[in-house]
């Protein structure tokens, strides 16, 4: 373990592979075929091993663009909040050179409904859409600890102007989670019960 004064830099560090990844075009401007990509690249960072089975991107709603995209790395950053959906916000503010992005029409598309801690960084991130794939009970099923339960999550994103879309393609999203569990992917945060 590094001394505390060492440890003044949070680093999160998308894989290089993600970038020969991103020469991909963008897909089409639909919710289906963004998050047909998404999908893929939870899949492919399946393969990788180098965090949970989820990916993210921010699309601009005006021209289609993709802003950004990111997988899971918090077994290899060693950081609990190195989610797909928190990284990809930020490589998106980052790039915009801003903390939101309500200045350009945006969504988020992420393979899966957002966990307790993401859903936050949702509602402050100025995107004006969230598009998902499976659901918190799909991500519960292979053990994951999706956090508190948040039944009005959607209500609550709607309020914000937030519109949400999902589950959509989920029999794709659940084969990426169902591949993870099959290779015995690291469950980092576990659903089991508290003893008490």
């Amino acid at each position: 373990m590094k001394p505390v004064e060492d440890c003044l830099t949070v680093r999160l560090v998308q894989p290089e592979w993600l970038r020969t990844w991103l020469q991909r075009p963008s897909p089409g401007a639909d919710d289906r075929s963004r998050l047909a990509e998404v999908i893929a690249l939870a899949g492919e960072n399946v393969e990788h091993a180098l965090g949970g089975p989820f990916a993210a991107a921010v699309y601009a709603l005006d021209d289609g663009r993709r802003l950004s995209a990111a997988i899971n790395t918090t077994i290899s950053s060693h950081c609990s909040a190195a989610h797909a959906e928190l990284q990809a916000l930020s490589l998106a503010q980052q790039a915009m050179g801003t903390h939101t992005l309500e200045s350009r029409p945006c969504v988020l598309v992420s393979s899966s409904a957002p966990c307790t801690m993401c859903l936050g960084a949702i509602a402050w991130s100025g995107v004006q859409g969230l598009v998902f794939s499976t659901t918190r009970v799909d991500v519960e099923a292979i053990g994951f600890d999706e956090g508190p339960p948040t039944p009005r999550w959607r209500h609550e994103l709607s309020r914000r102007g937030i519109a949400v879309r999902g589950p959509l393609l989920q029999r794709a999203g659940r084969a990426v989670l169902a591949r993870y569990r099959d290779l015995g992917g690291v469950i980092y945060n576990p659903n089991a019960a508290p003893e008490g």
